[in-house]
């Protein structure tokens, strides 16, 4: 093993965060001074008890080079080294799903190449063993290219195109995003501790542990595994006669994905195994902020979400030491599964809640921003595959919010809703440039003291929206698209879409 190392994570390619001091860390021999230099920048360290750390001074965007790392008898040299700005990519499926495997995905690729768009997908293991070690050493950054990016996070690399194009600054991504995994996956054990949220999240998975043996696991993991191969193999044959082929047809005729894995000490689902194999063998690299994508996998805790959102920014924010490093991200769109939808999802509201709990989230934690994507959710797929949409609204929160730009980030936003005689209004943020309906104006409810909801006509005036029902003499209360599956036709005129809402908390 060389006597010099840095953190697996600086590598040829990479993006080295602009106009802040970046730190560059790593392993030496005791007591030696490790020297960092990057386009005309210097720093030094000494190295103690193993471990060294430098900060480089600020550099503007655009500035490039090698990046050398020396301790006077060996030397790292890492070439194509560019400043800009860097995201961190985190979340489950949403975030994960491959720009190869989006709306589009093949013509998308082929004309992918950015040099100006760097990735680093962090190991995609949750424990961190020999294994991982040695795929952490193999590993690196990689300019966008269609040879390179076909494993890209579709989402991450939309944002970073339209940001790129919209401030000719180069964007890094840092890939930390796994499917399935819940909010909880993301945190410290002790992190989850000091939450009464984070706390059952604990209690939950070790109950469905139970005394069950790593080698138990094991032999679970391999019969789960081959399920799953078996399922993979009828939706790739299915897919081969009919390339269009939706997922309705290939979960009827294939059946649905093999969920859940089995519970697990060695499982990535296991609450703060991802944090440790993926959000700490990056920190603290130089941030610009982050993006996230994540919610499905906790819709059964929905009321607890708003709470975990606070202990994960919180979070993620001490371990770069910064507590205001922008968070990012993106409110769940609607989703239903055939088999729910036909079920009735009236009687399940718990979806509603969640996405209500990441709109307080991104009221009450300062410097975030969430991007409504109601209207980008697909049919009996919780994978959709329009990321191009979800990318372009991250990157409008980005460049209103964190970049200045004079732009219109925010779609209508409910605001109050107040009773006329016999209907409703109801007033919206950012709906000074008016409202459209794309369709019908569908998905209005209104009840009255009663709390009964009665599906209500609706009626733009203006910035506001009028709704009433023949069986609601008075209303005084108002939802909207407050469903899993259903319309939700209601925009701004700027093509924002407006957020789902009840104007009562005490409905469900």
């Amino acid at each position: 093993m060389a006597r010099l190392q840095t953190a697996p994570i600086f590598s040829d390619n990479m993006v080295a965060q602009r106009d802040v001091d970046v730190p560059v860390w790593g392993t030496g021999v005791e007591g030696s001074v490790v020297t960092v230099s990057f386009a005309g920048a210097e720093s030094r360290a000494v190295v103690r008890d193993g471990e060294w750390r430098c900060f480089l001074p600020p550099r503007n965007a655009g500035v490039a080079g090698s990046l050398r790392v020396s301790d006077g008898i060996d030397e790292i040299c890492f070439e194509n080294v560019i400043a800009g700005d860097v995201w961190l990519a985190g979340g489950q499926s949403n975030m994960e799903l491959e720009l190869r495997d989006c709306l589009n995905g093949a013509e998308e690729l082929a004309a992918c190449a950015n040099p100006r768009i760097r990735v680093y997908q962090a190991v995609k293991r949750a424990v961190v063993d020999d294994g991982f070690l040695r795929a952490e050493r193999n590993n690196g950054w990689k300019a966008c290219a269609p040879d390179t990016a076909g494993a890209v996070s579709a989402v991450a690399y939309f944002f970073a195109r339209k940001v790129v194009a919209e401030t000719n600054v180069p964007v890094g991504i840092i890939g930390c995003n796994w499917g399935g995994s819940s909010i909880s996956c993301w945190m410290s054990e002790e992190q989850l501790q000091r939450s009464r949220a984070g706390q059952r999240c604990l209690d939950d998975y070790a109950a469905r542990v139970g005394g069950k043996s790593d080698e138990q696991w094991d032999a679970e993991m391999e019969a789960y595994f081959a399920d799953w191969r078996a399922w993979d193999a009828r939706v790739r044959a299915r897919r081969a006669l009919d390339p269009a082929v939706g997922w309705e047809t290939l979960n009827a005729e294939c059946g649905e994905c093999p969920w859940p894995q089995p519970a697990g000490r060695k499982s990535p689902y296991r609450p703060a195994n991802l944090y440790h194999s993926m959000i700490r063998r990056v920190a603290p690299f130089a941030l610009k902020g982050f993006l996230y994508y994540q919610g499905e996998e906790d819709w059964s805790r929905a009321g607890d979400y708003a709470e975990l959102m606070w202990y994960l920014i919180d979070q993620w924010r001490g371990d770069w030491g910064d507590g205001a490093l922008p968070f990012l991200f993106a409110q769940l769109p609607m989703y239903a599964s055939k088999s729910e939808y036909e079920a009735g999802l009236e009687n399940n509201k718990q979806w509603c809640v969640l996405q209500e709990n990441q709109y307080k989230a991104s009221r009450f934690v300062a410097n975030t921003g969430m991007a409504v994507i109601i209207d980008c959710g697909e049919f009996d797929n919780v994978h959709p595959l329009d990321k191009q949409t979800v990318g372009f609204r991250l990157a409008l929160q980005a460049l209103k919010k964190v970049y200045g730009k004079d732009v219109a980030a925010d779609g209508p936003i409910f605001r109050r809703a107040v009773n006329e005689g016999g209907v409703i209004r109801v007033y919206f943020d950012n709906a000074g440039i008016g409202l459209e309906s794309r369709g019908a104006l569908e998905g209005f409810e209104v009840a009255g003291e009663d709390g009964g909801y009665h599906r209500a006509e609706a009626r733009i005036e203006g910035g506001t929206v009028v709704a009433f029902s023949d069986a609601v003499a008075v209303p005084t209360r108002a939802r909207y698209a407050w469903i899993k599956w259903g319309p939700a036709p209601l925009y701004a005129r700027n093509g924002l879409a407006a957020m789902p809402f009840r104007s009562c908390e005490a409905d469900l």
